[in-house]
């Protein structure tokens, strides 16, 4: 029997990873062990049980060491787990710390690495930071490159990646189809969700989120005055605070008792859809969202100087404006007052069996193996 190590740690990981574990759960003769290392704690409790699932080793790593200090924290501590379980493949999602380890580690002990949400590239080593650094670093020692689109495909060919490459969609995707189903049956999330609020998720309003580490100083402070006068002007703004304490002290310090500033603790994936879903316009750093949105027929203002995610300013969902506050306030006005509508079906992230692909490619490369 071949084994599959899964690793994951952070929110958008356990998503965009959970229908992977679920699809490759139903293959004979296949042992999946899903490895949690804690990195967002707080942010993934309940994830996993959106889909039943459970991880099989929880790791205890220190993420108060800077990002100099936690990937190779987080190696010794994915060594101890994978030379106890020895598997044939493990698999990692995106760009962050506990991918990297994960890769990084993998490697080092001689087991092929996948990985999922491939081929995304800024152009910028420093833009999103640590990230585009990471992804490459991901990518340049993995067996099985698995892209979200054919543009992300097409920078991996670039880098001379071309038999490991499969184009499978985003599974964020898949879990949308997935949790939108969950909320359609519970609609006490929507009701809970307008008593934190006082007032009715039909009523307009903007979501917000802002807290990549690029956008500290300068540009964070013209987004925030960009908020500021569309509250003014009479636009309601919904902003989940992010955890990380220097976001928090500057949103205290500029939204606290403004007039049409709802500001409210991070919600759990569940209540947080339905926000997206709810919404009239979203306006984020985040890179998430901008696959998050178009998947709901939703517009993002993207609030970042590049972004890694091309297919989401050629289909229309997002806009680039930058730290450009009349910018930002010149396009809310333009998306809110079109009278033009986007379509879910025109996704340029996928059809929802992303996870499937993944699977079945994993499937044929583990019997492959198996014949060597």
């Amino acid at each position: 029997m071949k084994t599959i190590a899964v690793v994951y740690g952070t929110r958008p990981e356990a998503i965009k990873l959970a229908p992977v574990i679920v699809e490759l759960k139903k293959l004979d003769d296949l042992k999946v062990i899903v490895i949690c290392t804690g990195q967002h704690k707080e942010m993934l409790v309940g994830i996993m049980n959106l889909w039943d699932l459970v991880p099989d080793f929880s790791i205890e790593a220190k993420f108060n060491l800077g990002q100099s200090s936690a990937i190779p924290a987080l190696m010794l501590e994915i060594e101890k787990v994978l030379k106890h379980v020895v598997p044939d493949y493990v698999v990692v999602q995106g760009d962050t710390a506990t991918a990297t380890a994960g890769a990084l580690q993998a490697h080092a002990l001689h087991i092929p690495v996948a990985h999922i949400e491939a081929g995304l590239r800024s152009g910028d080593l420093w833009n999103p930071w640590p990230e585009e650094a990471n992804r490459r670093a991901i990518d340049a020692i993995s067996s099985l490159h698995f892209a979200p689109t054919k543009s992300s495909a097409e920078n991996l060919h670039a880098e001379n990646f071309r038999d490991s490459v499969f184009v499978t969609g985003n599974t964020i995707v898949d879990s949308l189809n997935h949790v939108v189903k969950k909320l359609e049956a519970n609609r006490e999330i929507q009701s809970d969700l307008q008593k934190i609020l006082g007032f009715q998720l039909d009523d307009p309003f903007i979501l917000f989120t802002q807290h990549r580490r690029e956008g500290f100083g300068h540009g964070q402070e013209q987004v925030f005055q960009a908020i500021l006068e569309l509250a003014n002007l009479g636009f309601r703004i919904v902003m989940p605070v992010h955890m990380n304490p220097q976001v928090r002290k500057k949103v205290e310090e500029r939204f606290v008792g403004v007039p049409n500033i709802s500001l409210i603790e991070p919600q759990s994936y569940l209540p947080f859809v339905e926000l997206l879903r709810s919404s009239a316009l979203v306006i984020s750093d985040s890179g998430g969202l901008q696959e998050e949105v178009p998947s709901l027929g939703k517009t993002v203002l993207i609030t970042r100087l590049t972004t890694e995610r091309p297919e989401v300013l050629a289909s229309g969902y997002g806009i680039l404006v930058g730290f450009d506050k009349e910018l930002l306030i010149t396009e809310t006005l333009r998306v809110l007052n079109s009278t033009e509508s986007l379509s879910p079906e025109e996704n340029p992230f996928g059809d929802g069996q992303s996870s499937t692909r993944i699977a079945q490619a994993l499937n044929e490369k583990l019997h492959l193996l198996g014949h060597k």
